[in-house]
């Protein structure tokens, strides 16, 4: 975790040095098909909340002689549920809690636009909004994971870390030579990644369960989110 943060706060100060910060708000929406939680009498109980919010920095890395833009991101998101544990007799609740800390290598490639003129923002440059703002993003990232579990006997903290890819398409609206406003979607794929220690949640009341059924999946899943999301860019080297 050390080394993953001083790179990170590295790559936000080097950013001062380039032209354009921007901050970022995403609506995301959460699939982990085996952290998942069958008993206390119901359905079966995602471990995620089914949405969440995350927020991002980043700063933009134009290349000179074609339109595809570097912008790496540092985002943030914190997310909380609860769920009923137990068995159809006795149950009790756990709270669950996330804190995600990502690193994005976001890439953006204006293809409708690659040989567009120039560096400058998306304000400045020849033609329409379209044509001129539109792009498709690819986004490798890293993100460092803590997943916390508590009932009313025990507790856990999970550390790790889950690679992921992201893919999706946005458009920059300039409203000026300084200011930029970017909506976008698109999907991100975690791979399988371990939650530690949620057998905490599978006998939390009981030493033996009757049905089989007071159990967690799987500590191991792989995380699909769709996410939309808003950013805006400010260019400090324009006047």
């Amino acid at each position: 975790m050390k080394y993953f943060a001083t790179l990170a706060f590295a790559l936000l100060i080097s950013g001062a040095a380039f032209s354009q910060l921007g901050i970022n708000a995403t609506y995301r929406t959460n699939d982990a098909q085996d952290w998942q939680y069958t008993g206390a009498g119901q359905a079966d109980q995602n471990l995620l909340p089914e949405s969440s919010y995350a927020f991002g920095l980043d700063y933009w890395i134009p290349l000179k002689s074609v339109r595809i833009d570097l912008v790496p991101e540092l985002s943030f998101s914190r997310m909380s549920n609860t769920i009923e544990v137990g068995n159809e007799v006795v149950t009790s609740e756990a709270n669950l809690d996330n804190t995600w800390l990502s690193l994005f290598l976001n890439t953006n490639f204006y293809f409708l636009n690659l040989e567009g003129d120039c560096d400058c923002p998306t304000f400045s440059k020849s033609g329409g909004t379209l044509q001129k703002g539109f792009f498709l993003q690819v986004s490798p990232g890293i993100t460092w994971m803590r997943n916390q579990a508590e009932t009313s006997e025990n507790q856990s903290d999970s550390n790790n870390f889950a690679y992921s890819l992201g893919a999706g398409l946005g458009l920059d609206i300039g409203l000026s030579d300084i200011l930029t406003l970017t909506p976008f979607a698109g999907f991100r794929y975690y791979l399988p990644v371990q939650w530690k220690n949620l057998d905490i949640l599978q006998y939390p009341l009981l030493p033996i369960d009757p049905g089989g059924e007071n159990r967690v999946r799987n500590e191991e899943s792989s995380v699909r989110q769709f996410f939309l999301g808003l950013r805006f860019g400010v260019r400090f080297d324009q006047r």
